[in-house]
């Protein structure tokens, strides 16, 4: 009897260990790209090709992508490129379909006809605004800038006083951070490194790498952070390992399990966020599991619509590599792990106040259910730009009546009208039409009771002059309807004038 209990209690210590021993596919092809590196027979690195084609997903097609080059498998790669894109229909995006149409003229040869038609009708039918983005090309720092204050305050300069400090910290970045033997290496000196591009719902890979008694971290929105730190640092609570939420105070902060390989060894990031809901999972192990992210910056507010991701400097040494994001369309978003929500059940879970800092700009009018396109489940209204346009301008357009809508709601429809039926260069309505600001392109110049509306919050929204302001409503072809800020006054004048202007744009 005790024989027989002796073995079945090795026999399970057997299965816990092979069970513990097993690797995650992440932890498989971070290894599995660390072999890649130092490979230099041919068959060694068919091999590590045929290993990374068994694991599915974007990660492994990309890093077999990196063999196309390779005069001794890029058959081989491109064979297993195909195959996986095939096979997985969230393998899209710019750099996927310019690796798939590197991969067709690979593919020669009697046998591999049917894929070659099969891939090509699969190219034809990928979305082009669609799929992962790399944001780091292994070669400079394209897609990148300097971190300029926090995004509240940053809100709070002009375009001016934010062009020049982004000059200032473009500068003092390019030292900090550099692009050098593939990898995006920070030197333990100055501040975050940040994309250029702000980003709400998405999907992020990337891999990373710290030194002894590192400490470095990912932003979300602008906000602090994915956790990443030596867990040695018992002293600051590091035991608990990376992929925690370090910075919530109300909300789980610690990761829900420790996953970090060890100091000098590469780790891999897969970080999804919807909403303000936040999941991780560090090396293939779920750490953070659809937590709410909470705003760092003002704990009253929740966590920014759509902003900036930032790589933190934290005076350690810190490498990362294979950055890739993915923007996750509203048809996508529900909660992972809890019951479905519709679009329109998450936007309306989200209580808008005037002067909000939201999509772009602040928040400038709430619709009422007496105005057009009230919504009784989901806010929607106006967003002012943060500043005006640079300078006065001119509405353009003289002897040529064009946009006489004044209502509530009308400004776009006006602007489109403006700029596709004056040939006038950088008029009013055009410099608005052109701007993109914090990742928004659909700004328009406000129509007169739109304008009023910014008016009657011009404390609240802040950054107006006690000048004249143009609105896109005509009276006629020699005349536009105005606003004098320092009164209320409302105003015809003649359209050659030139006027301060504030940009909105719709919710």
């Amino acid at each position: 009897m005790k024989n027989r209990l002796l073995f079945i209690a090795i026999s399970i210590l057997a299965f816990v260990t092979q069970i513990q021993a097993q690797k995650t596919d992440a932890q498989r092809l971070l290894l599995l790209e660390e072999r890649m590196g130092k490979a230099k027979d041919p068959a060694e690195k068919r091999n590590i090709l045929k290993e990374s084609s068994s694991i599915p997903g974007f990660p492994s097609f990309m890093f077999i992508s990196k063999s196309l080059g390779d005069d001794d498998v890029k058959k081989d790669a491109a064979l297993m490129v195909a195959q996986l894109a095939l096979t997985d229909k969230n393998t899209s995006g710019p750099d996927v379909r310019a690796i798939l149409t590197r991969t067709i003229p690979l593919l020669n040869g009697k046998g591999n006809a049917a894929l070659v038609n099969k891939l090509t009708n699969h190219l034809t039918s990928l979305p082009n605004d669609d799929g992962f983005v790399n944001l780091f090309n292994g070669k400079d720092l394209s897609g990148w800038k300097g971190l300029v204050a926090n995004p509240i305050e940053r809100n709070k300069m002009t375009i001016g006083e934010l062009q020049a400090a982004e000059y200032r910290a473009n500068e003092q970045m390019r030292k900090d951070w550099q692009a050098k033997e593939g990898l995006l290496a920070y030197n333990g000196h100055g501040e975050n490194i940040v994309t250029e591009k702000k980003y709400g719902n998405f999907e992020l890979y990337l891999d990373w790498k710290i030194t002894e008694k590192g400490d470095a971290g990912i932003y979300l929105r602008g906000s602090p952070q994915v956790q990443i730190w030596d867990s040695s640092r018992k002293e600051v609570g590091a035991q608990v390992g990376s992929g925690g939420l370090y910075n919530n105070l109300k909300n789980k902060s610690k990761p829900l399990a420790y996953a970090d390989n060890k100091i000098g060894e590469w780790n891999n990031f897969h970080i999804i966020m919807k909403g303000d809901k936040v999941t991780v999972y560090l090396n293939g192990i779920l750490v953070t599991d659809n937590v709410t992210f909470e705003n760092y910056w003002d704990r009253n507010l929740p966590i920014f619509d759509k902003e900036q991701i930032e790589l933190q400097a934290h005076q350690t040494l810190a490498y990362y590599r294979n950055i890739y994001v993915r923007e996750i369309p509203l048809n996508e978003i529900t909660t992972v792990g809890v019951a479905e929500k519709s679009v329109k059940d998450i936007e309306s879970t989200k209580t808008l106040k005037i002067g909000m800092n939201y999509q772009g700009g602040k928040v400038a009018y709430i619709l009422t259910p007496s105005d057009p396109g009230y919504d009784p489940n989901v806010q929607h209204g106006i967003i002012a730009a943060v500043a005006d346009l640079p300078g006065v301008v001119e509405w353009g357009c003289s002897e040529k009546f064009i946009a006489g809508r004044s209502s509530l709601g009308s400004g776009r429809e006006n602007t489109k009208d403006i700029v596709s039926g004056c040939n006038t260069a950088e008029t009013a309505a055009k410099l608005c039409s052109n701007l993109v600001q914090d990742g928004y392109n659909d700004w328009y110049l406000p129509s007169k009771d739109e304008l009023i509306k910014l008016y009657s919050q011009k404390k609240v929204l802040g950054g107006f002059k006690e000048a004249c302001y143009w609105s896109s409503t005509e009276t006629g072809k020699y005349n536009a309807c105005s606003v004098i800020f320092d009164s209320g006054f409302q105003t015809a004048n003649d359209k050659s004038t030139s006027f301060n202007v504030r940009p909105i744009r719709s919710f």
